[in-house]
């Protein structure tokens, strides 16, 4: 019997894009899935179209944005009995066989794994509002890796976009309720999966990630005009360090020694001096991908 999957949308404000979205849901090739909506207080027609869906839309609440909106969803659909979650953005377009790899991925960490809590991410292709293709590939438009995943990179740079993920039962339960003071759901998760689970990628582009003037967060590109700014850009680690004292608080019981040492020294790094500071991130590898970016960040600390 075929597994069901719940594709997680958030809606708000996205008229313009949604109908798009629907469509590329609804051609999917792996058929056995449910969309559970939620909207965030849209003030156009988003409510519209998705009432002339058959799509299961959570009762009104208040405006929480995308991280408190997915966390939502997740917390809602928990009460179901399927194992499998992804997270849908209004204004992307999904490749037809998007959930079909997804999910073939996800399998085959169970059967090497068995049920320990499970991460699977994509890569995705940056497109412009016409959807004209702005780089066939996200991480090489960005320069990241997604092989590398170990906690102690993921404490400074998230390398996991949230509308490729699938996430396994045992993810969201551990990972749930998912705090305030995270800096964004798909981080949180990628953490989570990352100290107690195991997270792979499927190396393809099975999304169209759409760039535009309202995208709460969206790529970059690692070009010049991003290392100048950066460089010349005072850096703030405080969302991080306090994203890490709450993981310390959280698992606190289930962390061996010498990663509480490293969560310990890591969310207090303000009350460090100059060089101890730098000796801290060196020491736990607690940095960047690439070499411009580590310059960067043990520049500016």
């Amino acid at each position: 019997m075929e597994a069901t999957v719940i594709v997680l949308l958030s809606t708000y404000n996205g008229e313009k894009y949604l109908q798009g979205q629907l469509d590329s849901l609804y051609k999917q090739k792996y058929t056995n899935f449910n969309a559970i909506v939620r909207d965030d207080k849209s003030t156009d027609n988003s409510l519209k179209i998705l009432k002339a869906h058959n799509i299961e839309v959570m009762p009104k609440g208040k405006n929480l944005g995308p991280k408190g909106s997915f966390s939502a969803l997740l917390d809602y659909i928990l009460k179901s009995d399927s194992n499998y979650f992804m997270f849908c953005d209004q204004d992307d377009i999904w490749q037809v066989d998007k959930i079909e790899k997804t999910l073939k991925k996800m399998k085959e960490l169970e059967n090497e794994f068995g049920n320990i809590p499970l991460l699977v991410h994509t890569d995705l292709e940056v497109v412009d509002e016409d959807m004209k293709t702005i780089d066939k590939s996200f991480w090489h438009f960005e320069q990241i890796s997604p092989s590398i995943n170990e906690f102690n990179r993921l404490l400074m740079q998230n390398t996991i976009t949230g509308c490729t993920v699938m996430i396994n039962r045992k993810l969201a339960e551990l990972a749930m309720p998912i705090p305030t003071d995270v800096i964004m759901h798909d981080w949180w998760l990628g953490l989570v999966a990352s100290k107690f689970g195991k997270i792979d990628y499927v190396d393809e582009a099975l999304i169209k990630y759409r760039q535009h003037a309202q995208n709460s967060i969206g790529a970059n590109g690692f070009g010049i005009d991003y290392i100048i700014n950066k460089i010349f850009t005072a850096m703030n680690l405080m969302p991080h360090q306090k994203q890490a004292k709450v993981f310390l608080e959280i698992y606190r019981e289930s962390l061996d020694d010498e990663t509480i040492e490293m969560l310990e020294e890591f969310s207090n790094l303000e009350s460090k001096s100059f060089w101890q500071k730098r000796k801290i991130l060196l020491k736990y590898k607690i940095l960047k991908q690439g070499f411009i970016r580590n310059v960067g960040l043990l520049l500016k600390i």
